[in-house]
């Protein structure tokens, strides 16, 4: 198949050696999703005024610290701070009136619904991440992309089964979406070609991190480490994607 624009990123993932060629491409928007949040972004109206209202997830704001230069994150900080406060303003009415309040035994009581109104407006700061919003809609692309090569081109297919596999998380995402982007029996062959695939890369990982533990006992001190010296941070990329190193930030 002609190699189009939005097919290159796919099939450099999996030129890569690695655990998850879609781990790679996160690991890509993600880098350049929080560049952008700290760089361009600051300039445009629309993406402030979002920022302010959504803020960013725990992960994310940790990328954005660990940047050198501080003030755009503080930029950030201090206006998205001044609409989480306003948000939380419109409670103190409510709150106010249930130090008063009175009510019998089988009363509903006023605070139950009002904390709940608060955990969920809590929860959903915590959940509308801009990053991980913007990243989660290019990877559902990024899959749609992948299972159309691997219907419609066999290089690629060949390159699938010659790849590691992918993280769980992946896993699921293409086992979701495969119903929805493959017609008929493709969808199964697909399926098929997943399962066998996580199968035999799984007990490879599983493989190398059992010889890691090995190693550990005095009576096996001459064994070679082979693939298993580096087992354990690839495991848990295997297990739930890929982690930030210090050497990557």
């Amino acid at each position: 198949m002609k190699e189009k624009i939005y097919t290159i990123p796919v099939n450099e993932a999996y030129d890569k050696d690695c655990e998850c060629p879609l781990c790679e491409l996160e690991k890509e928007l993600e880098k350049e999703a929080v560049s952008y949040s700290l760089g361009a972004a600051m300039m445009e109206p629309d993406h402030r005024t979002e920022s302010n209202e959504k803020g960013y997830c725990r992960r994310h704001f940790s990328m954005m610290f660990a940047a050198p230069n501080k003030l755009p994150l503080a930029l950030i900080l201090d206006t998205h701070l001044d609409e989480l406060r306003k948000k939380l303003s419109s409670y103190e009415k409510d709150t106010k009136s249930l130090e008063k309040q009175t009510g019998g035994l089988f009363k509903k009581n006023g605070a139950e619904k009002t904390a709940g109104d608060i955990s969920g407006f809590l929860g959903s700061v915590e959940d509308q991440c801009m990053i991980c919003q913007k990243i989660d809609h290019t990877m559902e692309r990024y899959t749609d992309v992948l299972l159309y090569m691997w219907a419609k081109d066999e290089a690629f297919r060949a390159k699938f089964d010659r790849s590691k596999g992918v993280c769980l998380h992946h896993f699921k995402m293409l086992s979701d979406c495969c119903t929805k982007s493959l017609k008929g029996s493709d969808a199964g062959a697909f399926l098929a070609a997943l399962i066998k695939k996580q199968s035999a890369e799984l007990k490879r990982i599983q493989d190398d991190i059992h010889k890691f533990t090995l190693k550990f006992d005095y009576r096996n001190r001459d064994m070679e480490w082979g693939t298993a010296e580096d087992a354990p941070i690839r495991t848990i990329e295997k297990i739930a994607g890929y982690i930030i190193n210090e050497t990557e930030k």
